[in-house]
């Protein structure tokens, strides 16, 4: 860790994310067949959505995408440093919308440079178990209290 900093979470590929998105785009994919839409519209919208599995899966479960966040430097003022696979760095402030749970942690950031917010998606198999408990208890004791569950 660097001067300054409380966590700093290194985020790797997640299988649990990929099962889910897997078998969510599964399901919107089966949609337009069965409701019987004629297939000139059925097929698109299947290709629309198998390429919104490739996009998500590269991106937010496995992390190879050159814009996927793979590490988050959190510092004691909530102000959050991120490094995407390309080693691109920024800044960013944690947005009181993030969702904190045992089971998943989702960190919406707003980069101070940048128009668009960024969202993170960590699952515990993408993270060093220890490293995200303590980012957990920084982020609902210390940064806000963002969202949780009920």
């Amino acid at each position: 860790m660097t001067d300054g900093e409380i966590v700093r979470l290194e985020i790797g590929a997640s299988q649990r994310l990929s099962v889910a998105l897997a078998a969510m785009h599964g399901l919107a994919c089966a949609m337009p067949w069965v409701t019987a839409l004629p297939p000139i519209y059925a097929l698109p919208a299947t290709l629309v959505i198998a390429a919104s599995l490739r996009h998500t899966l590269r991106g937010e479960a496995r992390r190879v995408a050159p814009d996927s966040i793979v590490e988050i430097h959190l510092h004691p003022d909530c102000r959050c440093e991120f490094v995407t696979r390309a080693g691109i760095s920024g800044e960013a402030a944690l947005l009181g919308t993030s969702f904190v749970a045992p089971y998943l942690t989702i960190l919406n950031l707003q980069p101070l440079e940048g128009r668009w917010a960024r969202h993170v998606v960590i699952l515990p198999d993408a993270v060093n178990r220890e490293i995200f408990r303590k980012l957990r208890v920084v982020l609902k004791w210390r940064c806000g209290k963002p969202s949780e569950e009920a």
